[in-house]
């Protein structure tokens, strides 16, 4: 499958953030359900949007009569992640570049803390701000459309909302793999590496959802017997744990040009294409994730997101993918072997008290 990014292609002059009802909450049969709203968007998360779903979430936990929640995303996305395009047109010293973060974060800790059945319908792209959304909730729905990534290294940033915490526990080196490639996973992959828990066929969505909302029942498909289900990566597991296996990073470019093999020369012509900034902070951050609590990777990722935001690779970043598309990144510095151990104190004097992962 080819390393396509999905980032959300927005026009210049055009504002999604006065647009009405960019999140929808309903509650049907004791079911909370949540409906990302911005389909123009590919249901792209804002500011507006994280602080309704946080607020909505703490009133629901406290509610008796509401047993469970859904959520999902309108039409053919699930959620292409955060509006990293607002974020990046914003000041330096802007409050978007810090409110974001923290009100993001804070839902995603609401997520993973939440105690009544929380079910996500992956249909669509499934990335980023998306996957913190979703992947820490009781029940993760893959259908056949769904797209699953963190490419964030494309744009000068990293793999955040706590995504380290599962990445970095995910056998066989894979999850550095997604860490680092962006590798865009198929509904096969993302079901057989334990991302989702369920597969269900489109044909059978409708009848699964209102299953889940009358009684909260979960009945879902043999994905075994679905297609051929041909996995390029799973069929390479071997080989990328040889080659991702290790304490630094540039053994892992050397690793793959001393392979000859169309599957290495592939990642290895996507890796050079991204940010050397964002794979080095990526690959400390998910090493340093193995041994810490979802709490301190959230912390970890604040901390992160305040340096990598303000960094001229961002800008260049966001701007060649998302607004000028001519992507023609220009990296500062330009490889990865120019990148020195001074990378280890970007993860110096981490903060546990800008976030309030206590809330509700």
């Amino acid at each position: 499958m080819e390393s396509k990014i999905f980032f959300l292609k927005i026009k210049k002059g055009e504002d999604f953030t006065k647009m009405p009802e960019f999140i929808i909450f309903k509650e049907i049969n004791k079911t909370g359900i949540i409906i990302l709203n911005r389909p123009k968007a590919l249901n792209a998360l804002n500011l507006e949007m994280a602080v309704k779903l946080k607020n909505q979430l703490m009133l629901w936990k406290k509610d008796q009569n509401i047993k469970r929640v859904l959520i999902k995303g309108n039409r053919f996305a699930f959620c292409a992640g955060g509006d990293i395009k607002s974020i990046c047109i914003s000041k330096k010293n802007s409050s978007l570049r810090k409110n974001f973060f923290k009100q993001e974060y804070e839902l995603n800790y609401l997520i993973q803390s939440f105690s009544k059945p929380y079910l996500a319908i992956w249909n669509g792209v499934v990335m980023g701000g998306g996957v913190g959304l979703s992947v820490y909730g009781k029940y993760r729905i893959t259908t056949e459309n769904a797209k699953f990534a963190m490419p964030e290294s494309a744009i000068g940033f990293f793999p955040d909302v706590g995504t380290s915490y599962i990445l970095s526990r995910m056998k066989k080196s894979m999850g550095l793999f997604i860490a680092l490639t962006g590798y865009i996973l198929n509904y096969f992959e993302i079901y057989k590496l334990g991302l989702a828990n369920k597969f269900v066929e489109m044909d059978n969505l409708e009848n699964f959802e209102k299953n889940f909302i009358e009684n909260g029942k979960i009945i879902s498909n043999s994905i075994d017997n679905f297609s051929n289900n041909k996995s390029e990566i799973i069929n390479n597991i071997g080989r990328i744990n040889k080659h991702f296996s290790t304490k630094n990073i540039n053994n892992i470019f050397n690793n793959l040009m001393s392979d000859d093999t169309p599957f290495s020369k592939k990642i290895l012509g996507i890796l050079v294409k991204r940010c050397p900034m964002s794979l080095a902070i990526t690959f400390e951050m998910i090493n340093r994730a193995k041994k810490k609590s979802f709490k301190d990777c959230l912390h970890m990722d604040y901390h992160l997101s305040q340096i990598m935001i303000n960094r001229k690779d961002f800008e260049i970043g966001v701007n060649e993918v998302l607004i000028n598309k001519t992507y023609n990144q220009k990296w500062d510095p330009p490889l990865i072997n120019e990148i020195t151990s001074k990378i280890k104190e970007n993860f110096n004097n981490i903060s546990t008290k800008k976030l309030n992962l206590d809330i509700g």
